[in-house]
């Protein structure tokens, strides 16, 4: 099947738009530099609320369609405002790897039926909680296991998620060392 050959979607992805995109970028690098954002505000005691809408791509400011909100609080020191934080970031990687999952399937012309997953992370709270300072504070592990159901092989659906994974940009900010600055507005070096 060539990409002239591709339907304009399958499942819920439109490949022209993908095969375009594609193409558009590899042509034009600069489009390619993407920001996301989200604002987050404090609510009370551990939960806070953050809101998502602006974003920048493809060389100019962006909108999503609605803005999104989440809450977040944490589950023996909070109110029940909203799942923990580290479970909005196995959400991100089961997301993001499903998203490449459900667009690979759709470049190689595989219909899929449904796809799900099952993600754990494992954590040891006395970092966190500043009790033992030789506890890591983040996860220590992280299990995801997918099923798949889709007029593909196991081989086949077994790429899928080597792919999914391969280009998921969650996966490599877990897996790699990522540039984080933290800083306070309206901070001056005499605070210092």
């Amino acid at each position: 099947m060539t990409i002239t050959d591709t339907p304009t979607e399958i499942n819920g992805v439109p490949t022209a738009k993908l095969f375009g995109t594609i193409e558009k970028l590899r042509n034009n690098s600069e489009l390619a530099a993407f920001r996301f954002s989200a604002r987050n505000t404090w609510v009370e005691g551990t939960a806070s609320a953050s809101t998502i809408h602006e974003w920048y791509g493809a060389g100019a400011d962006q909108l999503h369609v609605d803005a999104f909100t989440f809450a977040a609080d944490h589950p023996t020191l909070g109110h029940g405002h909203g799942p923990t934080p580290q479970e909005y970031v196995l959400h991100a990687l089961a997301a993001c790897i499903t998203a490449g999952v459900a667009t690979g399937a759709a470049a190689r012309g595989i219909e899929l039926r449904s796809v799900s997953s099952t993600v754990s992370g494992e954590i040891d709270v006395r970092g966190v909680l500043g009790i033992d300072p030789d506890v890591r504070k983040g996860f220590s592990s992280v299990t995801i296991d997918f099923d798949i159901d889709a007029d593909a092989s196991p081989e086949e659906m077994d790429a899928l998620v080597a792919g999914g994974t391969k280009y998921s940009a969650v996966f490599d900010m877990l897996v790699n060392p990522t540039s984080v600055e933290v800083t306070r507005s309206g901070s001056t070096d005499a605070e210092s």
